[in-house]
């Protein structure tokens, strides 16, 4: 390994999310060809406007997939702050992601599996019914990331790449709930504080030691990036506040008191 003067220096976190956010657009058209059937008119269109919002769930987003990607990028950097603050829980949400890997703090990283979390899609998308589905996306998301995209190219260490890959593959684990909620009595804000949804938020941080805490704000962040609560579409719009208080309460129950 070349450790003199003349060693080209490591790319900075900054410049490695800008990078990865620039090609964004490329690196879905690439996962597409690679997962898709290219056969399919439907395939050839997502191609040809991969981030178009009727490529998406339409129901449910406001924005294509990319552009929720880039909405949910800008809220992590202020809102979600602005929320944990307003809750009393910005010191206790910091000490854990001011932790470092490999020298870059995880607030750093996430900003990496944000940028990955729904990659996914591009891969996993098939159409049901009347509209397009992404089931399993998550996990297609972590597959990509630790197989294909080689984020070890852009700067990242092993260990870093690992955990973009875990985070972006568990970041729907809080909205893989909904269904539970349902069927105890409703997707509700009174959910949100019920003893069934504490025991639930309980079992997530059993099952996720390393990234309990990521969890929560990754489905704060990711609802907010869902629409705009004046503008979205109906049924997003209905659960943005549903969605905000679930989040707080899961960091209420999951972080130390």
């Amino acid at each position: 390994m070349d450790t003199g003067k003349n060693a080209e220096p490591k790319p900075q976190i900054g410049q490695i999310v800008d990078s990865l956010n620039a090609q964004l657009p490329d690196i879905a058209s690439d996962v597409i060809r690679r997962h898709l059937d290219p056969a399919d008119p439907a395939t050839r269109d997502f191609l040809l406007h991969p981030d178009a919002r009727e490529q998406h769930q339409t129901r449910w987003h406001q924005w294509g997939i990319i552009t929720h990607t880039r909405v949910f990028l800008r809220h992590f950097g202020t809102d979600i702050p602005g929320y944990l603050r307003e809750w009393d829980l910005w010191d206790a949400v910091n000490d854990v992601l001011s932790e470092t890997i490999d020298g870059v703090t995880r607030w750093d990283l996430l900003r990496i599996g944000i940028l990955l979390h729904d990659i996914g899609k591009f891969g996993a998308r098939f159409h049901g019914g009347t509209r397009f589905h992404f089931t399993g996306h998550e996990d297609v998301s972590g597959r990509i990331i630790r197989e294909e995209l080689q984020l070890e190219d852009y700067g990242l260490t092993v260990a870093q790449a690992e955990y973009a890959a875990t985070v972006a593959e568990d970041h729907f684990v809080l909205g893989q709930m909904r269904r539970r909620a349902r069927d105890l009595g409703g997707y509700n804000e009174g959910f949100a504080h019920s003893p069934e949804f504490r025991i639930i938020a309980g079992r997530i941080k059993h099952e996720h030691p390393a990234d309990f805490v990521e969890i929560g704000v990754l489905f704060l962040g990711d609802s907010l990036a869902k629409a705009d609560p004046q503008t979205g579409p109906p049924d997003a719009v209905s659960q943005y506040a549903i969605n905000i208080e679930i989040a707080h309460s899961y960091l209420e129950v999951v972080l130390p008191g």
